[in-house]
């Protein structure tokens, strides 16, 4: 058990939600980066965002629009930085790891971390009130040729890799390539569970989250996120048995707790932790538990903006 390492907190800022249900979700390099800054005061140590289109919010895959945030990021906080592996496309690997290799030689803008999720599954949304789905050939691909190709250019270029499994399948696919030699023994599991509305994952019950973590082998460390519902229950149970939690606007409008920007949503995971009497991880601390090489200094000392 790992319920004495201090908890891990990533903060998963807008994924690809739109504002319908909260406004306070950023779309903006300016924006996102604001949220970062919010994120990490409250706790976070992690930062996780997809590229969107200023105004409408729309899907973006600009290397131009991640170094702005990068750059924003570093020049104000520590966090690991861990953007989306590109998701406009979902076959062409060279798309897919641009944004993330523009910058992987400068010691200070290079991601700390990349996700790679094992494997393909259909995210057709579901109507429980008119009880049918929305669409019925919505299908996010990540072929095992895709994932290899991917998993090498991450092993050239050494980068860290999040491990995101949507099901213990997922999982099992994920230990081959350990075998392989592709995926590093050293990764971050994110388990996802999904919500009512998106039943392409596993349902945030304790008994998922025990199947989860009967696969996680000796050592690595994982974490608890739910896409499209409340981790709040989740999050309970991962903080007690050891793991670590992602939450954010991205994954969940949270709209029982009002408009709630990211930074409150990671101070309400932060205190559940004290309550539950875990410490909350720096991001000093998150690397050294993930096994992370100390990173290069910052060209500029930290400073925070106003919010």
């Amino acid at each position: 058990m790992n319920d004495e390492l201090p908890l891990i907190i990533e903060c998963r800022c807008n994924e690809i939600a739109y504002r319908e249900d909260n406004s306070a979700l950023p779309y903006s390099p300016k924006e996102i980066i604001r949220e970062a800054v919010r994120a990490w005061e409250a706790g976070a140590s992690i930062f996780h965002w997809h590229g969107r289109d200023p105004d409408s919010g729309k899907p973006r895959n600009e290397v131009e629009l991640y170094l702005e945030v990068i750059q924003g990021i570093r020049e104000q906080t520590d966090l690991l930085i861990h953007p989306t592996l590109g998701y406009i496309t979902q076959n062409q690997v060279e798309d897919r790891v641009r944004h993330i290799l523009a910058v992987n030689d400068d010691p200070v803008l290079r991601v700390d971390m990349a996700p790679v999720d094992f494997g393909s599954l259909n995210v057709d949304f579901w109507n429980p009130q008119a009880k049918k789905f929305t669409t019925y050939d919505q299908v996010y691909v990540n072929s095992r040729d895709n994932l290899r190709a991917v998993l090498e250019v991450f092993k050239e270029h050494n980068i860290y890799v999040s491990s995101v499994c949507w099901d213990v399948g997922q999982m099992r696919t994920a230990r081959c390539f350990q075998e392989m030699g592709l995926l590093p023994q050293e990764t971050l599991w994110e388990f996802v569970f999904t919500g009512e509305v998106m039943p392409a994952g596993a349902a945030a019950t304790i008994s998922g989250l025990q199947a989860f973590i009967a696969e996680v082998p000796a050592g690595n460390q994982w974490l608890a996120l739910c896409w499209n519902g409340d981790v709040m229950r989740v999050a309970a149970w991962a903080i007690t048995m050891g793991g670590h939690v992602a939450i954010g606007l991205g994954d969940y409008a949270y709209t029982r707790f009002g408009k709630p920007h990211n930074g409150e949503l990671v101070d309400k995971i932060a205190k559940m932790a004290h309550t539950l009497g875990r410490e909350v991880a720096t991001p000093a601390q998150t690397r050294e538990i993930l096994k992370m090489s100390p990173r290069a200094s910052q060209s500029k000392e930290l400073k925070v903006t106003a919010n």
